[in-house]
């Protein structure tokens, strides 16, 4: 997944794909689920303006609230 957003920053259509994206705390970022498997896939640019692609994804997870942790684990990560 990582490889694929990376890539398709070469795109002539990236950037109206970018501008969709949902914002999430200073991060262009989308979330799903699918049976137990919940992710998160986009892009972060840092304070001095490192571009970053992000992806979280957690498998087998049977629990609730997974997307207010992983939400935690990004912020440390920026």
């Amino acid at each position: 997944m990582a490889n694929i957003l990376f890539q398709i920053q070469k795109e002539n259509w990236f950037s109206d794909y970018y501008k969709a994206l949902p914002e999430y705390n200073g991060m262009k970022i989308k979330s799903g689920t699918i049976n137990d498997v919940s992710a998160f896939a986009g892009y972060h640019t840092d304070a001095v303006g490192n571009k970053y692609v992000v992806v979280i994804n957690i498998n087998n997870y049977s629990g609730n609230s997974i997307n207010k942790k992983l939400f935690k684990v990004l912020d440390e990560l920026k």
